[in-house]
């Protein structure tokens, strides 16, 4: 069977559009079809929508052996893999946990050390919110129960968030653990196993780490 070549103008214009996908809209790769809803934050400077963007570009494309897939509306703030959907969303505001004089402040709340990240966490209505507090910019990952452990979401995500957003003292690379005036205990069931990531830590009391 033979082939009909692609006229040169539609090379050409086909080469320009891999090219793009390089760049700062690389994010749409990941949005065609079989999106998932994800509100779209507004980060409150431009430093933080750039640092957003570059996380989304340097996210991995698997998180827990799961795809990664598109959102609802599309952009560059947010993420997602899996169905039930892990999602991801970069340039959140301060969680209400740690605002002092909102009704869930919690000086003491909970929090992780993933793979170089302290990550707050927070039960939902259908699993684990976690957040990283640490970074310049407040990046929120939603991980439902069908996931177990929950953890294994943000152990693969730490490392672009370590690439892409500075810490919130300027300085680069792993946070400092735990986050000042927050517990390093995670709470039973989002935990760890020792071995699941270079780099990971759990409580020795921590709860179920089975594989999905």
């Amino acid at each position: 069977m033979q082939y009909a070549r692609l006229p040169v103008p539609i090379q050409a214009a086909a080469a320009l559009g891999v090219t793009a996908l390089t760049g700062g809209a690389v994010w749409l790769l990941f949005n065609s079809g079989n999106a998932v809803a994800v509100a779209a934050p507004t980060p409150t400077s431009s430093s933080a929508q750039s640092e957003c963007a570059a996380l989304t570009k340097a996210l991995p494309q698997s998180v827990d052996n799961e795809n990664r897939r598109g959102t609802s509306p599309s952009s560059p703030l947010t993420a997602a893999w899996g169905d039930p959907a892990i999602t991801l969303r970069c340039g959140v505001p301060e969680p209400q946990i740690l605002r002092p004089g909102s009704k869930t402040y919690d000086p003491t709340a909970e929090e992780g050390y993933f793979n170089g990240v302290a990550w707050l966490i927070e039960k939902t209505g259908d699993g684990y919110r976690f957040t990283a507090a640490q970074r310049a910019v407040y990046v929120e990952v939603d991980v439902p129960n069908a996931y177990s452990p929950q953890t294994s979401a943000v152990i693969d995500l730490s490392p672009a968030v370590i690439k892409a957003i500075p810490r919130n003292d300027g300085a680069s690379g792993p946070d400092t653990s735990p986050a000042a005036g927050a517990s390093s205990a995670a709470p039973a069931s989002p935990s760890a196993s020792p071995s699941a990531s270079a780099g990971a830590s759990a409580p020795a009391s921590a709860g179920p780490s089975a594989s999905r």
